[in-house]
Parts: structure tokens; C-alpha cells; sequence
């Protein structure tokens, strides 16, 4: 684990609200997709992946999904259902970890544990991350990325 601060970045995403699932992956292709023909995919992107909502606490129906690319100064994604925010950044427990369906499912489910052993308390108000770079999608990880206070 890794405790790294975020800065505040400019993202542009496409937003899927439904029960979380293989659905999602449809979404971050279709982003993929904009983002390669739109030319902003290079060494140094960096795509976000954020399911907001806990579905223990949330309607499946009610499940927000948002497959993001973190943009750089200047750029923005062409493409009518695409949006554009800001994500606030702030302090994060970082875990790299294999990108396979398996561990990504582990790491759901084990954010609690993993912060009490490591001495951190989650941040309830910003979203739990998963971070995909070009070296990690070389080397088969993604980065799991837990707001703390």
C-alpha cells in the first residue's frame, strides 16, 4: 500500500446507471473508443473507473457507474452522451493489483480490512477508484484507490 495525494483533475466520462455488472465493461470500451479516435489515449492517460454507490445501501436499479478519462489542461472528449467534471483529489490508500476480474472482486471486498491494517479511515465523500495506466495494462495490474482522511 501507498498513500499518495490525487490532485484535483478535470475528467470527461460516460455515465451508466443500473445494476453493476458486465454492462460496465460496455461502458469503459465505448469510452475507449471515443478517447482513441478522439486521439487522447497515450502513455501518460490515465482512465478512472468509479462505481459511486454501495450496493448493499443502493437499489440495483439506482447504481451509479462512471467510466472516466482523466483529461489534461486543454482537452475535452467529443461525443453527445459524453459529460465533463472535476474530481476533487485529496490523500489516497493505493493498492496495486493483479486486473483480473477475481482480485478487482477481492478488493471490493476487502477495502475495510485492508484500511484497518494499514491504519487508515476511508473517506466517505469521495469515491473508491480503480486506476488504469499504459505500464499497468502492460504489466496486467490496476491501481485500487481508496480515499482516506
Amino acid at each position: 500500500m501507498n498513500v499518495i495525494s490525487f490532485p484535483r483533475c478535470s475528467i470527461a466520462y460516460l455515465r451508466r446507471v443500473g445494476a453493476y455488472g458486465a454492462e460496465n465493461r460496455a461502458v469503459m470500451e465505448r469510452l475507449l473508443a471515443l478517447a482513441g479516435q478522439a486521439g487522447l489515449l497515450g502513455p501518460e492517460s490515465a482512465i478512472l473507473s468509479i462505481a459511486w454507490d454501495d450496493p448493499a445501501h443502493t437499489p440495483p436499479e439506482a447504481c451509479r457507474y462512471d467510466a472516466c478519462l482523466v483529461l489534461q489542461e486543454g482537452q475535452t472528449l467529443p461525443g453527445a452522451d459524453v459529460r465533463h467534471g472535476v474530481l476533487p483529489g485529496g490523500r489516497y490508500a493505493v493498492f496495486t493489483i493483479p486486473h483480473t476480474e477475481q482480485a478487482v472482486s477481492e478488493a471490493w471486498h476487502t477495502i475495510g480490512r485492508l484500511l484497518r491494517e494499514n491504519g487508515c479511515t476511508a473517506d466517505p465523500g469521495r469515491p473508491v477508484m480503480e486506476r488504469y495506466t499504459s505500464a499497468g495494462v502492460q504489466d496486467g495490474t490496476c491501481a485500487f484507490c481508496i480515499p482516506i482522511l
